[in-house]
């Protein structure tokens, strides 16, 4: 093995590789990468991310982009840790740097779901450069299915074409989310998704890497441990790691909470980390305050805190700074004075490397039990006691039936053809004897069979725990990694599928609907159905969840009965939901916490029944028809209702209903007088280098204030002149280290078009030489590019965006104009009339000229396949004329590159353009300077 190699792992890992590590990064190099990596856990699955990017010094063929899903957004997960070490770790190491095509100033791009790396969007920003990002399955499901949950219609497509081309997409812990993984497979397998075979080599292909601890079946192409490997002593000890468990049967009805939270309390020991696990987040709550009553009565201060779900972005970097000081997580140096609890649902089971020196629990389907068992004692060296507490459910509402016990009745024998009557006489009635014994066999089968499927149907439950607690039986009191890996081999295939989570059903992925969701452009379209059975499958009497936002301004005027949709949609276009301040929850919880805030609020101030309370979108972005509802409303709303409302939609609360706790929890006691919100004492720093935009009322930019933007106004108040006296801003930041990606016509500074035409040339050229691109189709993305914005050129453009009288015509301007102007006017679709008269382009082969007329109409997400046919330069029969050739060339080249390949070539394409934009801005800046 490549001493490098080993050495560059150490420094940035901080560990020596084990030997399964070698392997895989091997294999890695050798470009034979596995279906899915099948190992126990605790040995270390997310070093999957280390290996990859350094592979890619060895085999740049290996996708540029590491696609990281975790099933639970929780408060943090192990991969976002990893990612974070390799980052920061690298620039220490400038020639690695180097050989992975960084520059000296540039970093590993890494997006995540917390902290400085939240949905930065920075794995957008080049496509020639390495990139992590780190998402949950609804997150990165939805954007590489054209869907993008937050991101805008014209944005779409440029997500879906990076991840779905030149990507490695790890799904980690795939047993929990079955139909996604079938989608993944569909996406790598499908040849009807992929580019026709002339064009393959041109995209680079999308791939997939399953990992899990707990696979339910067995792969042929699964990596996983081999007998070397149990020479490794980390190896060794981690799968021997002591985990004694004992197994207690109580009562049906018994209260779980209770006895949890006694077991724990009876564990407790000077520096002792407890966990406990529930399957239900109202048993945590009870559970934390059993042990917060039993702490004031013994007059002790031992830190107790909860691990749920349910907790908004903005607050988890609290939680886990308690789990690093109270030494939850795996690693932490931390070492407690005195005992620690730490109350867990579902959401700890995965994606957070917590480790505790003892756990309680409930007893839950066998996978999970497995993720439970691998959060105590993680690293080995200890001795850990694991306590299982088993409580029945109810008992099924019918017996199971007895074992048919009746046996098949035989044929008679048919008699030869010379036989005489009276055989034949006998073979008849005996014919007729065993047709009616047939009759009654079968209909006692069917009967046996009914009663069954009924008995098993209210049994389903019962015979899961039965299968549970005889699986936790069999591991004899060892839930160490080796004695769950060896229970795995012995233990009957059925009897294990009963003990597992009920596997969702699921739909097929198609070129049809793939086609569908990805015309971005289109805002309706009759056959393009909501994504998420492709991410998440049918399960029946599934709870439904919502997100909630909580925010100050809602574009809704006093006194008005409803809000104007056109309105509230182009603010929350300009203002939209960031994922810090997002909280997923059931819908009733949802529901029950909407709905004691209003009473008690409008019974403390009787004149906010006709306040603005609660916007609702579908997520697409728009407002439901009925999705508007002051106090009032909602107060006489019925449960029914708002769950129908609620479901699978955001939500945007009004800041003064409160509903939300400083730990950013659901919390019906608490007002909205202190609750921080993103228009309201958000983190000015957060607002500018994670959020990118902020919301002010009446307060223009002040002169020192550079790179914040005014880019919409809306008029919270009118008078009878329509003159409004309190108007609420939108800025965006478009200083250093902006986080907003895209291509703005807003910057810090005026840019000529020439000037940008001219460093979207030199960008575009650099791009394709970097990915290898073949030189006639470079040729054509420089030719395309350095005549994409021509459409600019118009006076209407150029008036609507401020731009200097001198100079004109610009690209880029300062901003203070008014978009309205345009009337609907779209730059590109003005550039597809000037470059027919552009002598380079002309000369392309026809295909080509195709593809190159589609980047420069695509280039802001329009064109796939509408583009508005408005301009002043031509009568309307040719406007729609040209519309028209713009929507049938998308379909002829979807057709050619399919979904992903022809978003992927979009995408590189406006890259160029963003970052010329940004080496316009600089030279701007130093030309202005000297």
């Amino acid at each position: 093995m490549d001493e490098q190699f080993k050495q560059h792992f150490l420094t940035l890992s901080g560990f020596p590789p084990l030997l399964w590590q070698q392997r895989l990064f091997q294999r890695f190099t050798e470009n034979r990468l596995p279906d899915s990596l099948d190992l126990p856990t605790g040995l270390g699955k997310t070093s999957v991310m280390l290996l990859w990017l350094l592979a890619r010094t060895i085999n740049p063929k290996l996708p540029k982009r590491l696609i990281y899903v975790v099933d639970r957004r929780v408060v943090v997960d192990q991969a976002t840790q990893v990612a974070e070490q390799i980052r920061n770790g690298l620039e220490q190491l400038p020639p690695l740097k180097a050989m992975l095509g960084l520059g000296e100033k540039e970093s590993l791009a890494v997006s995540t779901l917390r902290g400085q790396f939240v949905d930065n969007r920075l794995w957008l920003a080049d496509p020639t450069k390495p990139a992590i990002v780190i998402g949950t399955i609804d997150m990165i499901g939805s954007r590489l299915l054209f869907e993008g949950y937050g991101v805008s219609r014209n944005m779409r497509r440029y997500h879906a074409g990076f991840l779905g081309a030149d990507s490695l997409c790890v799904l980690d812990e795939a047993h929990l989310c079955l139909p996604f993984e079938a989608m993944l497979q569909a996406v790598t397998a499908h040849m009807s998704l992929h580019p026709v075979e002339a064009n393959r080599p041109l995209v680079p292909p999308f791939k997939h890497l399953s990992l899990s601890a707990t696979g339910k079946q067995t792969n042929k192409q699964a990596f996983g441990l081999e007998d070397e490997d149990y020479q490794d002593d980390v190896v060794v000890k981690r799968l021997n790691a002591e985990k004694q468990l004992t197994l207690e049967t109580r009562n049906e009805g018994d209260s779980i909470s209770e006895l949890l939270s006694e077991n724990a309390w009876q564990l407790k020991a000077s520096g002792q980390r407890i966990l406990i696990f529930c399957n239900k987040r109202e048993d945590a709550k009870k559970i934390k305050a059993d042990l917060d009553k039993r702490i004031r009565q013994d007059k002790v201060d031992y830190p107790v805190n909860l691990l749920t779900g349910g907790r908004r972005i903005q607050e988890r970097q609290a939680l886990v700074d308690w789990l690093k000081i109270n030494g939850f997580l795996a690693g932490s140096s931390a070492i407690p004075e005195t005992p620690a609890f730490l109350i867990a649902t579902s959401a700890g089971e995965v994606g957070i490397d917590l480790d505790a020196d003892h756990m309680v629990c409930d007893l839950v389907a066998y996978e999970r039990m497995v993720q439970r068992f691998g959060r105590v004692n993680r690293r080995g060296g200890k001795q850990a006691q694991i306590n299982v507490i088993a409580i029945p459910p109810k008992s099924p509402s019918s017996k199971q039936p007895a074992a048919l016990d009746l046996a098949e009745p035989e044929a008679p024998v048919e008699p030869p053809e010379n036989a005489d009557k009276a055989a034949l006489k006998q073979y008849k009635q005996e014919q007729k004897t065993f047709d009616k014994a047939q009759k009654d066999y079968l209909k006692a089968q069917e009967e046996h069979a009914q009663a069954l499927a009924t008995y098993q149907q209210s049994a389903k439950e019962f015979l899961a725990y039965q299968a549970q607690l005889e699986v936790v039986k069999q591991l004899e009191g060892n839930a160490s990694p080796s004695a769950l890996v060896a229970l795995k081999q012995k233990i009957p295939a059925q009897q294990l599928s009963t003990a597992t989570s009920e596997e969702p059903l699921r739909p097929a992925l198609t070129r049809a609907l793939v086609d569908a969701w990805s015309m971005t452009s289109l805002e309706q379209h009759t056959a393009r159905p909501e994504i998420k059975p492709w991410l998440r499958g049918w399960l029946p009497n599934k709870e439904s969840e919502t997100t909630l936002v909580w925010r100050e301004y809602l574009p809704w005027r006093d006194g008005d009965d409803s809000p104007n949709a056109t309105e509230v949609e182009a603010f929350f276009d300009n203002a939209p939901i960031h994922l810090s301040e997002t909280l997923d929850v059931p819908v009733y919880q949802a529901i029950d916490t909407l709905m004691k805030r209003i009473k008690a609020a409008v019974k403390e101030q009787p004149d906010y029944s006709e306040m603005p309370v609660l916007l609702v979108f579908d997520q697409s972005g728009k407002l439901r028809k009925d999705g508007a509802l002051n106090a009032r409303q909602l107060a006489e709303k019925e449960t029914k209702d708002l769950q129908t409302l609620l479901a699978n939609r955001q939500v945007i609360v009004a800041r003064w209903l409160g509903g939300l706790n400083q730990n950013g929890l659901l919390d019906d006691s608490a007002t909205g007088t202190q609750l921080v919100t993103l228009d309201c004492g958000w983190n000015a720093e957060d607002l500018q280098q994670i959020v990118g935009y902020r919301i002010q009322a009446n307060v223009e930019t002040h002169q020192d204030e550079t790179g914040w933007h005014t880019v919409y106004r809306f008029n919270a108040t009118l008078d009878e002149q329509e003159d409004s006296s309190e108007v609420w801003l939108v800025q965006v930041y478009r200083g250093e280290k902006s986080p907003l990606q895209g291509d703005p016509a807003i910057t810090p500074f005026n840019q000529s078009l020439k000037s940008h035409h001219h460093w979207a040339g030199q960008e575009m050229a650099s791009i394709a030489a970097q990915l290898a691109l073949p030189a006639k189709y470079a040729q054509m993305l420089v030719i395309a590019i350095k005549t994409h914005d021509l459409g600019k050129s118009r006076d209407r453009w150029q008036n609507a965006m401020n731009a200097p009288t001198n100079g004109r015509p610009y690209a880029k301007t300062k901003g203070g104009g008014n978009s309205k102007l345009l009337a609907g006017y779209r730059h590109e679709f003005g550039s597809l009339a000037d470059v027919a008269t552009d002598t380079e382009l002309n000369q392309l082969p026809v295909e080509l000229q195709d593809l190159a007329l589609h980047l420069i109409a695509s280039h802001h997400g329009y064109a796939c396949p509408v583009i508005a046919p408005i301009d002043s330069d031509a009568p309307p029969s040719i406007l729609d004329e040209r519309a028209q050739q713009a929507a049938l060339r998308f379909a002829r080249l979807q057709r050619q590159w399919g979904p992903w390949g022809l978003a992927w070539l979009e995408a590189v394409f406006r890259a160029a353009d963003h970052r010329a934009s940004q080496i316009s801005a600089e030279q701007t800046e130093k030309e202005d300077k000297s």
